[in-house]
């Protein structure tokens, strides 16, 4: 109750304060000089002019944009624009000296013709290189005994207006007005008199690429109705024209594209975007590979219109995931096979950190993906997949982490890649198993039958809306294996549970947010071909339990050990360039190891040997991937990629650098440059750096 008075007397402040104030503007100016020593012996009935309806209001008129339509309420016509301007153009005739009479109704003696026409736009437009006035308009006159055009003027112009105040905007299209009605009635004048008009050269048509036709923009063509085409909010000035290169995945997934104009480059963008240009002929270069590589399609551009390329190239995005099918960042080759040309190295995506796979954009045909390092010639860890123009190929990629073997390769199934993209949730599960019975005697194989027996279980659960991503992955395996008089043992054992969210906040950044943890289920044993004695210890290293003459010692239970795992980051698009690309993932990561009860069997020589208990650990620290490719020149290309973590309990840094590059000297021959270096204290007793070169000359001709 006691704010009450305050907000009455804050209440009558506010209306009792001035109104915001108003500005009105005029298109009216001193009438010219006479121009015309001896008058036109004709009447001339100046009509009021038609003004469009999107003009014809008080407010001053400001376009951003080809389709949106600003007014100022606070700057304001003096008058009905119709009217103002029709009063002007009836003076500037009037004045002008270049007919007998001027008038605006028909009166006793009707007039000898009619003046109208219609207003088509009076506004101020912003242009990349800042605002400018427009005004634009159409006359004709008309004989007024039988009601024919006989002579028509239109203009539309545009003139900069250096600091787009509205009082410049309207001063410069009152001198827009003043001048073009000049040449108006200089044209009149010699239509009144009955000479020809003046003849206008053509310009010369445009010269057609000599690698093709230029694309030029369709109304009629069905490209245009393509969702993405609709979909995009880039505004197109006035003034301004656009080329828009359709996306197969996600754009900022796919190489840039640069526009060029004689040999210069004018512009940058992405696939799924429009690139504003001004008029004019262009040539668009995209896709994967160094520059000479790319594809270069000539385009027109066209002022307020979009030119859509037809898809004349291929995308594929290739899938390296283990054999557990989990994604991970391993590395591959791409090379064109009916000119033996290299496209350069590629890597999978840890979709469990939400890093996302970038697609390939190449020209059409058969292509041969190799290990990391292969040569053309591998007749082993290679795979081939034909690429159709206008689609979008997906590939799996088997790879051993450890070794960069490949295990397995295929096509995905592109009935599965369409429902995914029609629903936001993707659910898949598969269950299998197997019992194998095997007996041999062959030489170099311990004689006798074993029997296998093998169960698995994956199923990825996805969601997908917009800027969210959720995905989470179960997987359990389990195999058994019991020989010829002998006991069932674990070959396999795992049970791995992960989950990510991730939004993409921006198309450059998106944070994600991850939990996992990996065990075992089954207890696991060490087997020992004939009886031993082994000395179990504790945690201070006395001995517990000795197991005399025995012939496997259990190892561990159930979820020992159970590791857990948890993260934060982002996923960072740093460029898109023409001459690098260039990706980062940071976040922060901590991993905690729960032995339970987990033993580590330690042979030991002239003693009984060990079984020693695990201890618990806890890692964390920041962790992160970079990946860039360079364009060094026309021939030239540099790809690396860091991947590290860095514990802040100590120094052990663990980290891999992996880096290649690539010199065409001629198209069938390049050089490539190989550098990797590992980083890993668990690996080694010793902590080293690992580090591998080599150097390679790749040659190939097709002869036939």
């Amino acid at each position: 109750m006691r704010r009450a008075p305050l907000a009455a007397l804050a209440l009558a402040l506010v209306a009792c304060s001035p109104p915001a104030e108003r500005a009105y503007y005029t298109l009216r100016y001193p009438a010219p000089a006479a121009r015309f020593q001896q008058p036109h012996p004709v009447t001339i009935r100046v009509k009021d002019l038609e003004v469009r309806e999107s003009y014809d209001r008080d407010e001053l008129a400001q376009r951003d944009d080809l389709v949106e339509l600003r007014y100022h309420r606070g700057r304001r016509w003096s008058e009905s624009p119709h009217k103002m301007i029709s009063d002007v153009l009836r003076d500037h005739l009037a004045r002008s000296g270049l007919v007998q009479s001027v008038v605006a109704e028909v009166g006793q003696q009707p007039p000898d013709y009619t003046l109208t026409g219609e207003v088509v736009a009076i506004e101020q437009v912003r242009l990349p290189e800042g605002a400018a006035a427009r005004l634009a308009m159409s006359l004709r006159l008309v004989r007024f005994q039988d009601d024919v055009t006989v002579w028509t003027w239109s203009f539309d112009d545009r003139r900069e207006v250096g600091d787009g105040l509205p009082r410049t905007t309207v001063r410069t299209q009152r001198e827009i007005l003043a001048t073009r009605l000049d040449e108006a009635f200089a044209d009149l004048d010699r239509h009144l008199k009955g000479e020809p008009p003046p003849v206008v050269a053509e310009e010369p048509a445009a010269v057609a690429s000599q690698e093709g036709d230029r694309v030029r923009p369709e109304p009629a063509s069905p490209l245009n109705a393509l969702p993405q085409v609709a979909n995009d909010p880039t505004p197109i000035p006035v003034g301004q024209g656009a080329v828009f290169l359709p996306a197969y995945t996600t754009g900022d997934q796919e190489p840039p594209v640069t526009v060029l104009q004689d040999g210069s480059v004018v512009s940058e963008g992405q696939a799924g975007r429009r690139v504003v240009l001004p008029p004019g002929d262009y040539d668009v270069r995209f896709g994967s590979g160094t520059f000479s590589q790319q594809v270069r399609i000539p385009v027109a551009v066209e002022e307020g219109r979009t030119t859509v390329i037809p898809p004349s190239w291929s995308g594929l995005v290739v899938d390296v995931v283990d054999a557990q099918f989990v994604p991970f960042r391993g590395s591959y080759e791409l090379i064109r096979m009916d000119d033996r040309e290299e496209f350069g190295i590629g890597f999978g995506a840890d979709r469990l950190q939400g890093e996302q796979l970038r697609a390939w954009v190449l020209p059409p045909g058969l292509y041969k993906i190799i290990r990391s390092g292969g040569t053309y010639r591998d007749r082993t860890d290679f795979a081939t997949i034909r690429l159709t123009a206008g689609e979008l190929s997906r590939f799996t990629l088997v790879v051993e982490p450890d070794t960069g073997q490949f295990l397995g390769a295929g096509e995905a199934d592109p009935e599965e890649a369409e429902q995914a993209e029609k629903s936001d949730w993707t659910l898949a599960g598969v269950l299998g198993g197997a019992a194998t019975f095997n007996r041999t005697d062959q030489v170099g194989e311990q004689a006798g039958w074993d029997l296998g027996l093998s169960l698995f279980f994956d199923t990825t659960a996805s969601f997908q809306r917009d800027a969210h991503q959720w995905i989470t992955r179960l997987e359990l395996e389990e195999e058994q294996t019991r020989p010829e008089d002998g006991e069932f043992t674990n070959e396999g054992d795992r049970l791995f549970l992960h989950t990510i969210y991730t939004y993409h906040l921006v198309p450059w950044f998106g944070p994600y947010l991850r939990v996992g943890l990996e065990t075992k289920l089954l207890d696991r044993h060490q087997v020992f071909e004939s009886p031993q004695t082994v000395d179990e210890l504790d945690a201070d290293g006395a001995v517990v339990e000795t197991h005399v003459d025995v012939d496997r010692v259990q190892l561990g239970g159930p979820f020992a050990p159970l590791i857990l795992q948890q993260g934060a980051g982002g996923n960072f698009r740093l460029l898109r360039r023409r001459t690098v690309e260039l990706d980062l993932r940071l976040g922060f990561g901590a991993r905690q190891t729960l032995a339970n009860g987990l033993l580590v069997f330690e042979d030991v020589t002239g003693a009984n040997d060990r079984l020693v208990p695990a201890e618990d650990a806890t890692v964390v620290g920041p962790e992160g991937t970079l990946v860039g490719i360079g364009r060094l020149s026309r021939w030239v290309t540099i790809t690396s990629e860091f991947d590290g973590l860095l514990p802040i309990s100590d120094d052990d840094v663990v980290f891999t650098w992996r880096n290649q590059a690539s010199l065409r000297l001629i198209r069938f021959v390049s050089i490539n440059y190989r550098f990797n270096a590992t980083r890993d204290p668990n690996l080694d007793v010793e902590d080293t750096i690992r580090t591998e070169h080599d150097v390679q000359l790749r040659f190939s001709y097709t002869l036939f």
